[in-house]
């Protein structure tokens, strides 16, 4: 090959060959093998792989898009290809076809149709890319050419421009434009004239001439003719001009004022920038082991299609052009990775924790903190002044939080990167985190994770010399933040000179919160109190940059509605009705417990306060109840909360869903074989009302439509009226609620347009409204690109989602605390953006919503007063923090004492069955299976039955849980069968199941971790275990 000859792609030999899909006299699998390159090179998955429900399973889609996570799109494009070839369903690749050109993929469609398609479409996309043209990415601001090639040529649509937007706002103008590049010739085989075009009609004639001058010159010859007066289109720009004009620096791309401008990256590989997929893909990033893969560089020169093996994407055509650029354009390419838009305000947050203060960073939702975390990183890293090892800790709360935090900092700091967290530890090899601490300079990691390593001794708070804590108001109380915090006070107050051996620390909120304050000085304190906590010497925020950083907050204001209640509500008298005589069942126990008031329930029902009783006082009743009662107070709690949680749906929902909610929760109140008096009178109860409710349900004449859910109806679509392009989110207390509000908005006529979907956490199952790690992927996703236009979320969504079109949060009817409130209202990061609060005039959600945004100045106005007293008065307030630290520390040391020998002594307890008191085991008895706990009494099997079940929880290269059902001989559920290396192993749950300790005490706790903690210590399954069980059987019999 010659040296200035470019390299051929595998579409460059493509025939124009006509046949039809589904053909006969074409086999399928030799018709994709032929358009194998042009599809997999063409099509990003993530565009159709949501729409082949028809075609391929759910499981199939979730492991496409892990694969494209992993792998990129062309892998992903592959692997999909493959799975609908071994698809048995019928016109499978017409209904592709037909997704492909419903999706703007119009070139590719054309082609497996068997018309003729333009072969030169790619050669003329990697002639843009040669060497000596690299200022055509330095150059052109995409926002020039993006309404014109949308709107007017159509070679790119709106979700094109949205992905190019997002990427310029992420990392600046030369990545969108690599994105522009990227995505404008896949779907028209006429977009190298509409470029050339639309770059002439925005006077960059300049890089025209040179793409292709003869172009240029017809092009204007035609302009001047149509307009001989006058030619405001095309303006001809020479050479000389515009090298004279870049040699000023004055390029289009630029757009520097003094307030904002691009300040890019202090180092990077450009390499790595196009080492897969982009925004919305894989995330542009600076990759772990700053390592460029160059075995992607592939050049095939094959005579045939068929025998010929695609490059590894565009991105190969880059790299290469990168590569073969002179040093001079290298380096100044270089400066684009991970480049972001730098705020004054932002130095001006980062510049206390730069000086190596520890400190507490308030600055509001959508201001990028996050950048401004990776700034003092990237300093931290590089300051000279440190002499210890530089390691970083970077605390979130959550699972989900650390994947994203990770790869805003892949992005833009060279280092090598790790995330622990519940999800990649269960998904890999566990290693100590002392053992990975030698490999990477930065760890993303959930609290409880650091916590645990620090509590196994493996790890010490000592191993880092920087931990920055996201949403740091959650440091106090029990919570695992403050668990993290306390080996560093130890250490401060056990010896104050070992204090230059511990970490600094940064903590990042939008709000700090007011405690449980009524007053400006118990605001004070609490605002002392976190930053004792933090071991904080400066409270920072915005100050010197005030007016930049309110000129570019889209901060919504609150909108609180006060909503009447249902003026006609059969359905709801007869549920309130039915609980009143049940409770009247409790009569009957009333001799035969010492505590009266436990069964005494509240007047009102439907609401928090009676949610309370039944899960303290009556739960807490049953536990100590002998064998005869606690069978008896069991039955009838369930009955009662199944139906005061139907009254919390009703008000918040349909009676529909509320009646929908009862069947099939007492469905699973088993009547057992001996069928119980109690048993059979609660269930007769209900069947005596059963038919009314129905009539109910259905009938607007004697339970009217829900006035929240029709308020709500109105937002959506006055929003969506406004803004056809809307995203909102509905923010609801619970997951039931959630899926409940989401199946509604499908089922309503005038929403069915505005599809919907529930965003819900993964520690549930599906059964009980949980959502997979790859469920939750996937909504935000398509939430993102507009698929759906309403997520409705529980509290998971309210920290670290980050969706910049969302221009609509509504919190449904609950109430939360002020951080809650200032959380909520930050999703909406549109312009213009509305925050609505709906609130049942019946409850005190209003008012306590109400109270939250009076107590948001006040707490503004206590962290100026705090802020002044440490410049007025610093060594007076390092005293009150050290005092604050003693005295919690005091409190601490008083716990341990009080707990006694409680917390490590391994004391024998009986576990028995929450309902009717059956014993089970031992409580040495119960092995750990990685995070599960399992009985192995060879005698549980005498004890309960096993159902199998494929509702499967769980599952890893290890175990597999979900198998089976285990119940009690009384009909209870009480677990879930596991399979481990080929045996069947009883998980039981915790929530189930009561324990007795050495004094005969019964009690009920909600955790396994609260019983390791308190009662008894439960250790792993043995190799000499697991030997002693597979010689002597089976542990369960399934059925």
């Amino acid at each position: 090959m010659a040296e200035h000859e470019q390299p051929k792609s595998s579409l460059h030999y493509m025939a124009n060959i006509e046949c039809r899909l589904d053909s006969i006299e074409t086999p399928v699998h030799a018709l994709v093998a032929l358009y194998r390159p042009l599809i997999t090179r063409c099509v990003k998955v993530d565009d159709i792989v949501f729409y082949l429900d028809d075609i391929i399973f759910t499981e199939e889609r979730e492991e496409i898009i892990a694969l494209k996570a992993r792998k990129g799109s062309t892998k992903a494009m592959k692997h999909l290809l493959s799975l609908i070839e071994k698809s048995v369903a019928n016109d499978k690749w017409t209904k592709f076809v037909e997704i492909l050109e419903k999706k703007g993929y119009q070139y590719v469609a054309k082609a497996l149709r068997g018309e003729e398609v333009n072969s030169d479409v790619y050669k003329k996309y990697k002639n843009l890319l040669s060497p000596v043209r690299m200022d055509l990415v330095e150059k052109i601001n995409p926002n020039d050419l993006l309404d014109l090639l949308e709107s007017q040529e159509k070679v790119i649509e709106q979700s094109d421009t949205e992905h190019i937007k997002a990427e310029m706002e992420n990392n600046g103008p030369m990545a969108g434009m690599i994105v522009l590049l990227d995505r404008i010739w896949r779907k028209s085989e006429n977009w190298y004239t509409s470029f050339l075009k639309v770059l002439c009609l925005k006077e960059y004639t300049y890089f025209v001439e040179r793409l292709d001058r003869q172009f240029a010159l017809d092009l204007d010859k035609e302009m001047l003719e149509s307009k001989p007066a006058e030619s405001p289109g095309c303006k001809q720009t020479t050479a000389t001009d515009e090298e004279t004009k870049n040699t000023e620096g004055s390029f289009p791309v630029q757009c520097v004022s003094d307030e904002e401008e691009y300040r890019l990256a202090e180092s990077g590989n450009f390499n790595e920038l196009f080492s897969g997929d982009f925004h919305g893909e894989k995330p542009i990033q600076a990759v772990v082991n700053n390592v460029c893969d160059k075995d992607g560089v592939e050049v095939t020169e094959a005579k045939s299609v068929i025998e010929t093996e695609e490059t590894e994407e565009v991105d190969t055509d880059l790299k290469r052009t990168y590569q073969n650029a002179s040093a001079e354009e290298q380096k100044d390419v270089q400066t684009s990775l991970g480049a972001f838009e730098e705020r004054q305000y932002q130095n001006e947050l980062a510049l206390p924790a730069q000086r190596g203060q520890n400190c507490i960073i308030i600055a509001p939702t959508g201001s990028g903190k996050t950048f401004v975390a990776v700034k003092i990183i990237k300093h931290h890293l590089k300051n000279r002044e440190i002499q210890r090892e530089k390691k970083i800790a970077f605390v979130v709360e959550k699972n989900n939080l650390a994947t994203q935090q990770s790869e805003t900092i892949n992005r833009h700091v060279t280092c090598k990167l790790k995330v622990v967290s519940g999800d990649t530890m269960r998904d890999e090899d566990f290693k100590d985190l002392a053992v990975l601490l030698s490999q990477f300079d930065v760890f993303v990691i959930t609290a409880q994770m650091l916590v645990n390593a620090m509590d196994k001794r493996n790890l010490r708070i000592e191993s880092f010399s920087l931990i920055i804590f996201d949403e740091c108001h959650h440091c106090h109380g029990g919570h695992s933040f403050y668990k993290t915090m306390i080996p560093y006070h130890d250490k401060k107050l056990e010896d104050p000179e070992e204090r230059i051996f511990l970490p600094q620390i940064v903590g990042f909120t939008a709000s700090i919160g007011v405690g449980k304050a009524n007053t400006q000085g118990q605001v004070v304190n609490h605002i002392k109190t976190m930053m004792a906590n933090l071991d904080a010497d400066a409270l920072v925020s915005v100050k010197e940059n005030y007016f930049e950083l309110v000129t570019k907050m889209n901060t919504p204001d609150n909108t609180i509605m006060k909503i009447p209640k249902r003026k006609i509500d059969q359905f709801g008298a007869i549920i309130k009705d039915l609980m009143v005589k049940t409770e009247d069942c409790l009569a009957l126990a009333n001799d035969k417990l010492p505590d009266k008031n436990a069964l005494s329930p509240p007047s009102t029902k439907g609401n928090e306060e009676y949610t309370q009783w039944l899960q303290t006082s009556l739960m807490d009743a049953g536990v100590r109840a002998d064998r005869d009662l606690s069978p008896f107070l069991f039955t009838i709690r369930k009955y009662l909360e199944i139906y005061n949680e139907a009254l919390i749906i009703h008000s918040n929902a349909r009676a529909s869903d509320a009646l929908c909610y009862i069947l099939q929760n007492i469905q699973d109140l088993q009547i057992s074989d001996t069928g119980t008096e109690i048993e059979i009178r609660a269930r007769t109860l209900f069947e005596n009302v059963r038919e009314e409710l129905n009539i109910c349900a259905t009938d607007d004449q004697k339970c009217e439509e829900n006035p929240l859910l029709m308020k709500l109806k109105e937002i959506i679509l006055e929003t969506h009226r406004e803004e056809s392009n809307m995203r909102g989110i509905v923010f609801v207390r619970t997951r039931v609620v959630a899926d409940i509000i989401a199946s509604w908005m499908k089922e309503t006529d005038e929403l069915k347009e505005i599809k919907a979907r529930k965003y819900t956490g993964a520690q549930a199952r599906g059964t009980d409204g949980g959502s997979t790690k790859s469920k939750q992927r996937e909504t935000i996703e398509l939430f993102t690109k507009g698929d759906f236009k309403v997520i409705v979320a529980t509290t998971i969504a309210e920290e670290g989602l980050d969706i910049k079109e969302c221009n609509l949060v509504v919190k449904y009817d609950y109430a939360g605390n002020l951080i809650s409130q200032i959380q909520a209202k930050g999703r909406g990061r549109a312009v213009n953006s509305r925050f609505f609060i709906l609130a049942s005039e019946n409850k005190c959600v209003a008012e306590r919503e109400l109270t939250n945004s009076l107590q948001e100045p006040m707490m503004e106005e206590a962290m100026n007063f705090v802020q002044e007293e440490i410049q007025a008065e610093n060594e007076k307030y390092q005293m009150e923090k050290q005092e604050l630290q003693r005295q919690a520390k005091r409190e601490r040391d008083a716990a341990v004492h009080n707990q006694g020998s409680r917390t490590n002594a391994q004391r024998q307890c009986v576990l028995r069955c929450l309902k009717c008191n059956q014993y089970m085991c031992l409580s040495n008895e119960m092995k750990k299976i990685g995070f599960h706990f399992a009985c192995v009494s060879e005698k549980l099997k005498n004890h309960v039955t096993c159902e199998k079940s494929e509702d499967i929880i769980f599952e890893n290269k290890k175990i597999k849980i979900g198998v089976g059902i285990v119940k009690c001989k009384c009909g209870e559920k009480i677990g879930n069968v596991a399979l481990h290396r080929g045996i069947h192993f009883p998980m039981l749950q915790i929530k189930a199941i009561k324990i007795e300790d050495d004094k005969k005490e019964l009690l009920r706790l909600k955790q396994w971790k609260k019983v390791e903690e308190e009662y008894f210590t439960v250790s792993p399954l043995s190799t000499r275990d697991f030997k002693r069980i597979s010689e002597s059987g089976k542990l369960v019999d399934m059925d």
